[in-house]
């Protein structure tokens, strides 16, 4: 679908649905209500300019969603072999798995931020250790030993969909990418990962979000056994540098493309507010992470339901809403003297 002129938003399915699935969602998604718990597509963004050809995130590396973005991009009279660049907004799987195979049959550049090239390894070539340091950190809140092992190697089955390639260009944000006339500032957006970026096209008014903002749901944000820092007070800084840009079209890699960046800013800042009172609710008179994401309301059902890959995300993210109500001088941490023991949380 051309969003303007040399701009096309593209589909690749997640691997538990076909193309013809995806495109069908993605039609029906702006008038009807959500009916799928999980995601079934990312938008990846293609833009032509004189003579050159970028793509901006791409999809997991299956055959199914390889041939996607060969259909999608025969559209508009382009195929892989023509990309130039390839602009990763950060290195999730589903925005990063096609990477390798798409550079070994066009040899285009890759660029992604630095902190998202750092974890590459850990991640996916090397991914035991994480592993490991996952399965002691959840011990260390309150998970069950039996159900620890099971979410620590949660991604485990994801490797082999993506096809790894390190980076060509690593940015900071604050850089400008061109893509013919197209001039894309690279805005550094923390939160959901690390080195996320936001691509901004002034004299078009269009923002590509990755996940940074999306039109009706909110991105995870979490922390695990590598995040440094706090990464829900990064993600509510990271809005701040893009609410007020002059966009008229917001480009998100997944649900749909919208028109009103200032007011989806303004209900994903009531939704995290709403969401730190209910976290600060369900600590009670003490718990640990694991039992407050029991007690959380999750928008696709209850913690104990969950495949281990979306209980790791749960916990993750209740622990990210944890450290800045700790933060916010509105919860208490108690850490024990020795490793083996259970961190846990009380109300100031």
């Amino acid at each position: 679908m051309q969003i303007i002129e040399g701009v096309y938003q593209l589909i690749t399915p997640f691997p538990q649905f076909s193309y013809a699935q995806a495109k069908e969602v993605r039609q029906d998604i702006g008038s009807k209500p959500r009916w799928i718990k999980s995601l079934p597509y990312v938008l990846p963004y293609l833009v032509r300019s004189e003579g050159e050809l970028a793509l901006v995130d791409n999809g997991w590396n299956t055959d199914t969603a390889y041939e996607a973005l060969v259909d999608g991009m025969a559209e508009h009279d382009a195929n892989p072999k023509e990309l130039s660049q390839l602009i990763i907004t950060h290195v999730h799987p589903d925005h990063y798995g096609l990477t390798g195979r798409l550079c070994t049959e066009s040899g285009a550049v890759v660029t992604m931020h630095e902190k998202e090239a750092e974890v590459i390894s850990s991640r996916y070539l090397q991914p035991q250790p994480l592993v490991d340091q996952m399965q002691n950190w959840m011990g260390r809140h309150g998970v069950p030993p039996l159900t620890a092992p099971d979410m620590a190697r949660g991604s485990m089955g994801m490797l082999d969909k993506v096809s790894v390639r390190q980076p060509d260009v690593q940015v900071q944000g604050g850089e400008h990418l061109k893509v013919g006339d197209f001039d894309f500032e690279v805005i550094w957006t923390p939160g959901h990962a690390p080195g996320h970026i936001c691509l901004y096209e002034p004299n078009r008014k269009i923002l590509l979000s990755g996940d940074h903002i999306l039109p009706t749901i909110t991105p995870n944000v979490s922390r695990h056994a590598q995040t440094q820092g706090n990464p829900l007070a990064d993600y509510i800084k990271s809005l701040e540098k893009v609410e007020h840009l002059d966009v008229e079209i917001l480009l998100p890699a997944h649900e749909y493309d919208i028109r009103d960046l200032k007011g989806r800013v303004a209900e994903i800042r009531a939704h995290h507010e709403e969401r730190l009172g209910e976290m600060e609710r369900c600590v009670g008179e003490g718990a640990t992470a694991w039992e407050v994401a029991g007690r959380v309301v999750w928008a696709t059902g209850k913690l104990a339901d969950f495949e281990p890959f979306m209980q790791r995300a749960a916990v993750g993210e209740t622990l990210a809403h944890l450290e800045y109500l700790y933060e916010l001088g509105r919860l208490k941490l108690h850490e024990p003297d020795n490793e083996e023991g259970v961190i846990t949380w009380t109300r100031s």
